[in-house]
């Protein structure tokens, strides 16, 4: 897993927590600050957003599993959200624009879901090429699952007799179901909801060159998936996470302050500290 830290080794940063939660261990009833305090070391909250059908839910599960994040999936508040990955499937639609024109692009990417139904990488990176020409931003395809994949036993066994017999994956599911006769049917069925054609020609070009186990393969359909270029992005939220925390941090402080609550000793902490300069910094993107 590919830690994404929240700037936790800056000591002005660990300091500044360290007061907080002491003024907070005073203020019990504070309930707002003590949860936006309290928000400051958690991981970094990507929502994933896109239309139904468009892989989002995968997606979510991907980066859950490649990356120390929380991912806010369709259906969660994602109103503390540090990021948005919006993902697309084939073209961007009216729905689409609609959403990307209301995230802030320096704290968003988009995603082109799916990639793995186009067949190949230069057809993934080609049509994510046209996004990009359409939407006028960066467009990061994605093959989200190959990321998820939990093989098992029978799978594996399954897969390995694949590639030994050096059999190719048909376009078509139906023809790749029926090439085993019945007694396969069913298990054909699960490897393609699992793996999808492409994921599964993958499992067996793996195989093919060279045994390994369910965790080997797992790892390396991950590297196919295309989630490590997500990798530098995530890192560009995370460093600009704290400011956006801060400032929620600094707004509830201000309003126990204008109560005449602990007033002298807030207005010393926003004065003095990296809060004073929370609401001001800039976002910093690629």
């Amino acid at each position: 897993m590919d830690q994404i830290d929240l700037r936790v080794g800056d000591p002005a940063y660990a300091d500044l927590t360290v007061r907080l939660e002491s003024l907070c261990a005073r203020l019990p009833g504070a309930r707002d600050l003590n949860r936006a305090v309290g928000d400051l070391h958690g991981p970094l909250r990507v929502a994933v957003t896109g239309r139904f059908g468009t892989g989002r839910d995968t997606v979510a599960a991907a980066l859950r599993r490649r990356f120390d994040v929380s991912p806010i999936g369709p259906g969660d508040d994602a109103e503390d959200a540090d990021a948005w990955l919006h993902v697309l499937a084939g073209w961007p639609r009216a729905d689409d624009v609609a959403v990307l024109a209301g995230l802030d692009p320096r704290r968003s990417l988009v995603l082109l879901g799916k990639s793995d139904s186009l067949g190949s990488w230069p057809a993934a990176r080609a049509r994510a090429d046209e996004c990009v020409l359409e939407l006028g931003r960066q467009v990061i395809p994605v093959m989200a699952m190959l990321a998820i994949a939990d093989l098992g036993d029978e799978e594996m066994d399954m897969l390995a007799a694949m590639a030994a017999a050096g059999e190719a994956v048909p376009p078509m599911q139906a023809t790749f179901i029926d090439a085993g006769g019945p007694g396969q049917r069913l298990q054909r069925i699960a490897l393609l909801r699992r793996l999808d054609a492409y994921g599964i020609a993958a499992a067996i070009a793996v195989l093919g060159n060279v045994p390994c186990s369910a965790d080997e393969l797992a790892e390396l359909l991950m590297q196919r998936s295309g989630l490590d270029a997500l990798a530098g992005p995530l890192r560009v939220f995370a460093a600009a996470a704290p400011v956006t925390r801060l400032r929620l941090v600094v707004a509830e402080l201000e309003i126990i302050a204008a109560q005449g609550v602990l007033r002298d000793e807030i207005e010393d902490l926003l004065s003095g500290s990296m809060l004073s300069g929370a609401a001001e910094e800039p976002f910093v993107w690629m």
